[in-house]
């Protein structure tokens, strides 16, 4: 997310960046790119925000403190260095191992977070990011760290939180799910800055401010989509009309490329004419959106569909959630799928089902499943997808999970197993409506531990037994983390 207030501009003294004040942050990976390491540990200064004076005291107190090195111990599951000072620091761009300086980012009286300004004897994790602007980009977070021992150290981590917050017995923490590194990510939105097209700039919001970091190409991104970067940004360079663009969404597909343009104004015959030729050179489908979210299709040239598992598809319209990491998302519905273990005529809820991503395999194994998902555009389009396939055992309905009452009669007829798949909010009314309604079997899809931590302990209490959980790593190079639990009674 982009930040309103712009942020200071780091200003190098002896090769360190000068200690923003509180109130002004520099982006953590120009930090971690310009970091000093040395055999001679220098002191860095803070200071305080002042909207809070007892908060300014503590921080000043903190900031004192942190004139000393601190030693990291270890990393959290965001992928942050933790250094078991008094106050428990957690540093941006430290590794375990390493002796650092840092400056303060924000106080309170047990926990500091920081950057590393200075590394003494750096460690064997530390790793050369291979992004040209990671120093910039907000869109990667930790390419300063090897990425093995990043997802060791991190799967450890929320082993650690899991043991700590929940109680989880031995035996129950699985192997971590991974895919392919580093040209992942079949889904990304670029903005755009165009009120100058001689200026134009076309990438990713650095970490700290709304500013665009442009780029001609992004090793994250799948190959299909990075080289389409150039081409566009070449054609929108040319065009006045372009400053009517805000941003623009790439999604590949198992048959074919997708770039969506959202404009608020018109477009000029220029710029159709311009962006109708890039289409047809590349092959790919380009598709308009207005203020008012209609989609008007620029150039088409395969309606645009991606692999599930057990060979099904589905077919996402341009803004539709959709899983980024196609590996990993494989080796998620297969692991759902044994955890379930959906027998015939069982009945199941798929609840927060998207586009059905899981439903489909689910039906496929006799199940009789409801579908429930709150955009009511999503479930037409699973609705129409799954019977153009054949499902025919599948209920889609439209519902807010986090209405009681809604969730109370989905619930009226009964379930034996239970799938949930919520966003980042997480599904606390489902989970306590769950303990009364007492399925045999949940499967908890959580792309945010700390909103997992706080459902599974509704279900422990209820009564459920969490028999595994894992780490899923969907999101590579980023503090972003994801878990899979089955719960059992």
């Amino acid at each position: 997310m982009s930040n309103p207030n712009k942020p200071a501009k780091g200003k190098k003294q002896n090769g360190l960046f000068s200690t923003p004040t509180l109130k002004r942050k520099t982006s953590a990976n120009a930090q971690v790119a310009n970091l000093r390491f040395s055999d001679k540990t220098n002191a860095s200064k803070a200071h305080a925000s002042e909207h809070d004076s007892s908060e300014s005291h503590a921080a000043n107190q903190v900031t004192n403190q942190a004139q000393s090195p601190l030693l990291i111990e270890s990393l959290d599951w965001m992928g942050q260095g933790i250094a078991r000072a008094t106050p428990v620091h957690f540093v941006e761009g430290a590794l375990p191992g390493e002796t650092c300086n840092v400056s303060v980012l924000h106080a309170k009286k047990n926990v500091v977070n920081a950057k590393a300004t200075t590394i003494t004897h750096p460690s064997s994790m530390r790793a050369t990011p291979f992004c040209p602007v990671f120093d910039q980009c907000g869109g990667c977070q930790l390419q300063h760290i090897d990425a093995q021992h990043a997802l060791a150290e991190r799967n450890n981590a929320l082993k650690s939180m899991m043991v700590r917050q929940l109680a989880m017995e031995d035996g129950v923490w699985q192997a971590p799910l991974a895919g392919d590194k580093p040209a992942y990510r079949r889904k990304a939105r670029l903005a755009l800055d165009a009120r100058r097209t001689d200026k134009l700039k076309l990438g990713f919001r650095s970490q700290a401010s709304s500013d665009i970091v442009d780029i001609t190409s992004c090793p994250v991104l799948v190959d299909e989509l990075s080289r389409l970067i150039a081409p566009l940004r070449a054609v929108l360079s040319r065009c006045e009309s372009t400053r009517f663009i805000g941003h623009i969404g790439l999604l590949a597909g198992d048959n074919v490329c997708q770039v969506t343009i959202k404009h608020t104004k018109a477009l000029s015959p220029e710029l159709y004419s311009e962006l109708t030729l890039f289409a047809k050179q590349e092959r790919i489908n380009v598709v308009l959106e207005n203020k008012k979210g209609r989609f008007n299709p620029l150039h088409f040239e395969a309606a645009l569909t991606m692999s599930s598992f057990d060979e099904f598809t589905l077919s996402p319209a341009p803004n539709d959630f959709v899983q980024v990491n196609k590996s990993v998302n494989t080796q998620m519905i297969e692991q759902a799928l044994s955890w379930l273990a959906p027998k015939p005529q069982e009945r199941i809820a798929d609840w927060f089902s998207g586009l059905g991503n899981f439903t489909l395999s689910i039906a496929k194994r006799g199940a009789v499943v409801q579908a429930v998902e709150g955009v009511a555009e999503m479930v037409q389009r699973a609705k129409e997808n799954a019977q153009q396939q054949g499902v025919d055992n599948v209920e889609w309905l439209h519902l807010d999970l986090g209405n009681n009452k809604n969730v109370s009669d989905a619930l009226d007829d009964g379930f034996d197993k239970v799938l949930l798949d919520p966003s980042r909010e997480g599904a606390l009314t489902v989970c306590q409506a769950l303990v009364n309604a007492k399925p045999s079997t949940i499967v908890y899809v959580s792309c945010n531990p700390s909103t997992f931590t706080r459902d599974a302990n509704v279900l422990i209490q209820g009564g459920y037994l969490m028999k595994k959980t894992g780490a899923v790593e969907m999101f590579p190079y980023t503090h972003h983390m994801e878990m899979m639990a089955l719960f059992t009674r």
